[in-house]
């Protein structure tokens, strides 16, 4: 199941909003103290981002790494009873189901779901699809070739 987003009910819009106004206060505050003398609101801008971030994390909106921006993918397997294999098409009381989404992250805050799904599969399928010790079936990498200890592959190997 994908993290809710920043925006995605009534509460949190407000809670944003209120986040939003503080920030530019508490902003706006901290650079007239430590700068007196400089143009505000060069400062205030850069004391806004931490003091919003702040406000979002202690609610708990941060759902990533605060270091996480752009496309954000994540997907939670689960077992439970399929009624129809994505490979095969057949039913299996001992399945696997994949909930997948993309999300759009700021600072680690979902701001957007961009794709959100669920593919359904038997436990036969799943083994063949998402197997740890076939990594070449997931296409991470080349499974090498055996050395047979031919001439040829002697050469390569000095």
């Amino acid at each position: 199941m994908s993290h809710p987003t920043l925006l995605s009910s009534t509460l949190r819009r407000l809670t944003v909003a209120v986040s939003l106004v503080t920030s530019t206060l508490f902003a706006a505050l901290a650079a007239a103290i430590l700068f007196p003398q400089s143009a505000i609101w060069t400062w205030a801008l850069l004391f806004f981002l931490p003091i919003f971030w702040l406000h979002c994390y202690f609610p708990g909106y941060v759902s990533y790494s605060p270091t996480s921006f752009g496309r954000v993918r994540e997907v939670v397997t689960s077992p439970r009873a399929v009624r129809e294999c994505v490979v095969c098409g057949e039913s299996d009381d001992s399945g696997v189901a994949r909930e997948f989404s993309t999300q759009l992250v700021a600072a680690g805050i979902p701001l957007a779901t961009t794709d959100r799904g669920e593919n359904e599969y038997c436990e036969r399928c799943h083994a063949v699809e998402f197997s740890p010790d076939d990594e070449v079936a997931r296409g991470e990498r080349e499974v090498p070739v055996p050395e047979d200890g031919s001439e040829e592959s002697a050469e390569l190997n000095d």
